[in-house]
C-alpha cells in the first residue's frame, strides 16, 4: 500500500469546497465502520476516519468565495429539484493502493448524481479551476487512509474474513461543505448548504447549518459468503 498523504498535501489552512454525501444520522453506517475498528487499529500505518467525519465525496470543487458558494448552492438546488432520493448499499470493505474503502452499489444513480452536480457547478465555476472530470465516476467511502508504503497482505486477508453486513440506506440530500485537511490525520469541514433531493433547499452558504447529514433508515443486509475478488 502506498502513502495516501504523500500525494494529498494541501497548503496549510487552505479550505476547499466539496459536494458530499454525509452519514451523520446513519447509525448503521457508523456501526459498519466501528466493526472494522479493531482491524484498522492493528496497523499504525493507517489513519482511520472518525465516524463523525465519514463521507462520500461527490465532487471536489476548490476554494470558493462566499458569493461563489451561494451561487453553487443555488445552482445545485435547481439541478436537483427533480432528482429523486435513491437507495444504496455500502460494503464490503477492501484495501486498495492507498486506503481502506467499502464499495458503494449500485453505481448508476450516484454516478448520475455526480454528473448532475459536476455540470451545474461548472456553470458557476470555470471547469479549469476544478479537478479534471473522470471518465467514469468511482463512488466510495474511506474508512482509513494509508500513511506509509507498506505490505498490507495481512490487512487484506483480515478484511475478507471480517465482512460485516452491508448497510442499506437512502440518499435524500447532499451537502456543500468547506473542507479542511489535517495532514496525515483526517478531513473535517463546515457545512455551507444542505440540498435535499427533489425538495427545496434548506440553509444556505454561510448559514448556520448543523453538521447533520444523510437521511434514511440504515439497515444491515447480509453479504454473500466471503470470496476473493
Amino acid at each position: 500500500m502506498r502513502d495516501f498523504w504523500a500525494t494529498h498535501h494541501w497548503p496549510e489552512g487552505e479550505q476547499r469546497a466539496h459536494w458530499h454525501v454525509l452519514f451523520d444520522d446513519q447509525p448503521a453506517v457508523h456501526a459498519f465502520a466501528r466493526a472494522h475498528a479493531e482491524i484498522l487499529n492493528r496497523h499504525p500505518e493507517l489513519s482511520p476516519v472518525p465516524v463523525q467525519w465519514l463521507h462520500s465525496t461527490l465532487q471536489s470543487i476548490g476554494p470558493l468565495t462566499p458569493a461563489q458558494a451561494s451561487e453553487v448552492a443555488a445552482s445545485g438546488q435547481a439541478a436537483l429539484r427533480d432528482f429523486e432520493p435513491f437507495a444504496l448499499e455500502i460494503g464490503p470493505a477492501q484495501a486498495i493502493h492507498n486506503a481502506v474503502i467499502p464499495a458503494i452499489h449500485p453505481e448508476d444513480r450516484i454516478s448520475e448524481l455526480f454528473w448532475t452536480l459536476r455540470r451545474t457547478t461548472e456553470g458557476v465555476i470555470h471547469p479549469e479551476t476544478m479537478p479534471k472530470a473522470p471518465k467514469v465516476f468511482w463512488p466510495h467511502m474511506s474508512l482509513a487512509y494509508s500513511s506509509a508504503q507498506w505490505d498490507h497482505d495481512d490487512l487484506s486477508r483480515a478484511l475478507v474474513k471480517l465482512r460485516p453486513p452491508r448497510v442499506r440506506m437512502t440518499v435524500r440530500r447532499v451537502f456543500l461543505v468547506n473542507q479542511q485537511q489535517t495532514w496525515r490525520d483526517k478531513y473535517t469541514w463546515t457545512v455551507l448548504a444542505e440540498v435535499p433531493l427533489g425538495r427545496r433547499i434548506t440553509g444556505g452558504a454561510g448559514a448556520p447549518c448543523p453538521h447533520t447529514a444523510e437521511a434514511s433508515e440504515g439497515e444491515a443486509v447480509r453479504t454473500a459468503a466471503p470470496r476473493a475478488d
